[in-house]
């Protein structure tokens, strides 16, 4: 309705997606419901997927279904643009198609840009984080849950969701942005969160009196990189994290870097956090494929690089180890506010939604050095790291 808005001012163009062609023929879609509503009123082209009105304005039918298909709307403009299920849209996809929104002079219509979306999806924590957290009076967030809508037979729609699971339910139902579904790592296996006074960190065990302080520059500390070697938008993010070994066996969260970047650009970024945090004891970096490069640029430096080689591509499995340390208690994350530069909720939606299967993970680059970190710490790795050591392999235990 909102497309359909402005379709009596002459070259006004709108456009609704979804993320695959599939999606929009689905009974009761977006193009059925049009069909319905526009049939004898519109024109239909069936190749172009765009109904035409007498006024000489269009809407426009499109999808997304890989990264790169957001590049067949580069020379086109609209003055609406509409995303349904907007989770199922990569962060990257969503922003760039804000580039489409443009207008003429002479058309007089406002330029709108609308998401529609259940809980849910690839781009759950992107539009989580940008348009439901409030913040920015300019993205106006609206929920809508079943009691809004009166034509929708909610009895019966009530029995129908009652055979899912209770985190897929809540999202449907209940519109919950904090219920993930498939999720791997558990909220409750990060309740252990630390502060920090001066060269001091405070601890704080969930349901023990008192606290424990630890002095972070006589710590063991190391470093985990997972580079992806490319600076593109479309790119998975390296990211540095920094680690301490607290005196049970434990991993603390120092601080984390995560960035887009080619390999000559990383290895700076890497030595900053090393310098940053007292030149720890070592730095693991995964040397898999094209991240070998930024292991040797790595190993160039002072800093005591060492490899990271994962076996196999199951991520799962490589996550074994963490998933078995997080279930344990035994990692550690700032509280809110202690480390501003870190993109805590990033880090914890990726490691909530972290299911192993790459269809529905949008990004596990936190997670991989969550794995590696563990992995590291298990093997023994810590303890005197010699530059250019033998790497740590990283398969089933």
């Amino acid at each position: 309705m909102a497309g359909l808005q402005f379709a009596a001012v002459p070259g006004y163009a709108a456009l609704l997606l979804r993320r695959t062609f599939a999606d929009l023929k689905l009974p009761g879609a977006l193009m059925d419901r049009a069909d319905s509503w526009l049939r004898g009123k519109a024109r239909w082209n069936a190749q172009e997927h765009r109904w035409r009105f007498p006024a000489g304005s269009t809407l426009q039918f499109g999808y997304c279904d890989n990264e790169r298909d957001v590049y067949r709307y580069q020379s086109s403009e609209f003055q609406f643009v509409g995303l349904d299920e907007a989770t199922q849209f990569t962060d990257f996809q969503v922003k760039y198609l804000f580039s489409r929104l443009r207008r003429r002079r002479s058309i007089p219509v406002p330029l709108r840009y609308r998401l529609g979306s259940n809980p849910g999806g690839v781009g759950h924590e992107f539009v989580k984080r940008r348009y439901v957290n409030p913040g920015d009076p300019a993205r106006v967030f609206v929920p809508a849950k079943l009691q809004d809508n009166p034509y929708l037979d909610q009895e019966q729609y009530l029995r129908s969701l009652a055979e899912l699971d209770p985190m897929t339910r809540a999202q449907l139902l209940a519109g919950d942005w904090d219920a993930v579904a498939g999720g791997r790592y558990l909220k409750e296996w990060f309740l252990h969160r630390y502060t920090q006074r001066g060269d001091y960190l405070v601890l704080r065990r969930p349901g023990v009196a008192g606290e424990e302080t630890l002095h972070w520059p006589a710590c063991r500390r190391f470093l985990t990189v997972d580079p992806a070697a490319s600076e593109k938008t479309t790119a998975d993010h390296t990211v540095v994290a920094v680690w301490l070994v607290t005196p049970r066996k434990e991993l603390l969260l120092l601080d984390l870097d995560r960035f887009q970047a080619e390999p000559p650009r990383i290895v700076p970024r890497i030595e900053a956090m090393w310098g940053k945090w007292g030149r720890p004891d070592g730095v693991w970096v995964e040397s898999v494929a094209a991240n070998n490069a930024v292991y040797k640029f790595a190993r160039e430096t002072v800093m005591p690089a060492r490899a990271l080689s994962p076996l196999g591509t199951d991520k799962l499995v490589r996550a074994t180890t963490a998933l078995n340390y997080a279930a344990t208690g035994r990692f550690w994350l700032p509280a809110p506010g202690v480390r501003a530069g870190m993109p805590l909720d990033d880090v914890e939606g990726e490691l909530y939604r972290f299911t192993g299967d790459d269809k529905k993970d949008a990004n596990d680059d936190v997670v991989d050095c969550f794995s590696y970190a563990a992995k590291v710490l298990a093997a023994g790795g810590v303890p005197g790291a010699a530059k250019g050591a033998a790497p740590v392999w990283m398969g089933q235990d």
